[in-house]
């Protein structure tokens, strides 16, 4: 399956910085932004892209808009995963700068903030050295209120139907989102926000 890149959103430090704070004094939508046992990590910074079913023949739709939870700054992410392609799907990823992807090379978890439909979703942890797109991913559900979800690299596992590769960190390319096929089709909707490596 080829992914399109279709939209490009900055993450500006400023917005990061707000985000930490927020979090540092119980705000941001709820729960604090240590990973058990990891410590408090660090906000990460990069541009967010989405991509669709499209050029696998799909036709299934993706909608990515700021706004704010609690007033911290957040992702929304709306859409509708169809089957015109039998394997339909959207997502959205965080392509780093340079400083977090270093970060992303060494990492021993990934936390985030997300809010949603109830829906079962994907984060992937994706490396160049996966070629099919049976990239390292652990699955959660959007709740209806905000909830930090937080995976530690090992529970990144690829899924059964992929070339095994080895999980080699030093090739991490980004961190990527997208809709699980349980619910295939249907619409979506969640939020992401304070994006962290640990």
């Amino acid at each position: 399956m080829k992914i399109t890149k279709k939209a490009l959103l900055p993450i500006l430090c400023g917005m990061l910085c707000f985000a930490l704070l927020a979090c540092a004094t119980g705000g941001g939508g709820g729960g604090g932004a240590a990973a058990d046992g990891f410590g408090p990590g660090v906000p990460v910074s990069g541009l967010w892209v989405d991509y669709t079913d499209d050029n696998d023949g799909g036709d299934s739709t993706v909608s990515m808009e700021e706004t704010e939870v609690d007033g911290v700054p957040a992702l929304r992410f709306t859409g509708n995963v169809t089957t015109r392609f039998q394997y339909g799907f959207v997502g959205w990823a965080l392509q780093p700068d340079e400083e977090t992807l270093e970060l992303l090379k060494n990492a021993r978890a990934i936390s985030f903030m997300t809010k949603g439909d109830g829906k079962r979703q994907t984060v992937k942890y994706r490396i160049s050295s996966v070629r099919d797109h049976a990239h390292f991913e652990f699955h959660f559900v959007a709740e209806e209120e905000p909830t930090r979800v937080e995976v530690p690299i090992r529970f990144f596992q690829q899924p059964s139907w992929g070339t095994p590769a080895r999980m080699n960190q030093d090739n991490a390319e980004d961190i990527s989102w997208q809709t699980h096929e349980s619910w295939r089709p249907g619409t979506f909707d969640v939020t992401i926000w304070d994006v962290r490596i640990h």
